[in-house]
């Protein structure tokens, strides 16, 4: 699998239109909307352009990043990871990563692609990102409808797909990387599944006795 990070302001200007209006999670995005610039500043392509060139993409903060993230991601330890946790294979060839300069990075499973946070400090959690993003690809693929199945709501999957990502800390740390925090609202839930996890070494059994928890409530 190759990741393809790619600098392109034209989806970056897209995902900060639809962040500023979303929320998941618990998570509002507009708070992480910065004070020097509106909502409504936002939704005008001219001025949120000027904006973002003058911010990240004419000093090189972005393909400074970019070149970062390039060096530094190992695509073959990522990938060998990920399979030896869930089970599966990934079946891209190719995956793209556009680097995004709002603090929200949703994902396309069916156009193989994910946004990446730029990081001007502590790059290695971009890394982790990466294993974060993944990780939900294989979730979708293989085991979203095992969920749907066993009656959850979209909702209820999504909620115990984010709270999974607790099971990437002992990889991390073996790679010496920031671990995955995930959302507030989920702590309880994931340390339920970090003790199931501790029983069940076989991602498709830890997931079955996940799913009859009952816990994946909105």
């Amino acid at each position: 699998m190759k990741l393809q990070f790619i600098e392109d302001i034209g989806r970056d200007i897209k995902n900060w239109q639809n962040s500023v209006v979303a929320n998941s999670y618990g998570v509002n995005w507009k708070k992480f909307l910065p004070k020097d610039i509106s909502v409504n500043n936002v939704y005008d392509n001219k001025y949120l352009r000027n904006y973002l060139e003058e911010k990240f993409y004419q000093s090189g903060r972005v393909s400074e990043f970019k070149t970062w993230i390039e060096r530094n991601i190992n695509s073959s330890y990522l990938q060998k990871d990920l399979e030896a946790l869930m089970g599966k294979k990934i079946p891209y060839r190719s995956v793209k990563v556009f680097i995004t300069t709002f603090h929200r990075a949703p994902y396309n499973i069916e156009k193989g692609f994910f946004y990446l946070i730029l990081r001007d400090f502590n790059k290695e959690k971009a890394i982790t990102n990466i294993y974060h993003e993944l990780m939900h690809f294989l979730f979708h693929i293989y085991y979203w409808n095992m969920c749907k199945k066993a009656n959850l709501s979209d909702a209820q999957v999504h909620i115990l797909k984010e709270s999974s990502t607790i099971l990437l800390n002992p990889i991390l740390k073996k790679r010496r990387l920031p671990i995955d925090i995930g959302y507030a609202k989920q702590q309880k839930i994931r340390a339920k599944l970090k003790k199931l996890r501790d029983e069940e070494k076989s991602f498709e059994s830890f997931l079955k006795r996940a799913i009859k928890l009952k816990i994946f409530n909105c």
